[in-house]
């Protein structure tokens, strides 16, 4: 794919910087909202104008019978209603492909729908899963379950 000459590397550096994040200390973070199963953090980015995001969930099952419902693929459709197609343009390896997706528009359609072609790069990291998508056209970490955050490194807890 134009653009991701060495998508090792750059699925290195995305793992390297998911790590970095997840490892940031607890203190730094502060509550953004909390449900039973959920915590979303957020914490000012030192990188760019805006905050990092982080959420666990707690989930009673085990990390495979999951995944599909984190990485890109049919299994997104069935829970986020805010995406209204999603087309994998290339598969790289298991864990990371080059996705194309819409969104449905928002608040009456003042907020149009978008399309949004993403790096998308999910990692299993300590007994959980780390995830993220990076935007290709505008080189910006931005969530795969908040669309309109700047980042957010997810980890599930199992």
């Amino acid at each position: 794919m134009e653009g991701l000459s060495d998508v090792a590397s750059f699925a290195t550096k995305l793992k390297n910087t998911l790590i970095q994040y997840h490892s940031i200390e607890e203190d730094k973070w502060r509550v953004a909202k909390k449900t039973k199963d959920v915590t979303v953090w957020r914490k000012p980015s030192e990188e760019f104008n805006g905050y990092l995001y982080k959420a666990q969930g707690v989930i009673d099952d085990l990390v495979n019978s999951i995944i599909d419902h984190i990485r890109p693929g049919p299994c997104r459709l069935d829970w986020d209603s805010l995406m209204t197609s999603l087309d994998i343009l290339e598969n790289f390896e298991e864990n990371c492909c080059v996705m194309r997706y819409t969104t449905a528009g928002q608040l009456w359609n003042i907020i149009s729908p978008r399309e949004f072609v993403d790096f998308s790069y999910t990692v299993g990291y300590k007994e959980g899963l780390l995830s993220c998508g990076n935007n290709l056209n505008m080189l910006c970490f931005f969530s795969v379950w908040f669309k309109y955050l700047c980042f957010l490194g997810m980890f599930l807890s199992l």
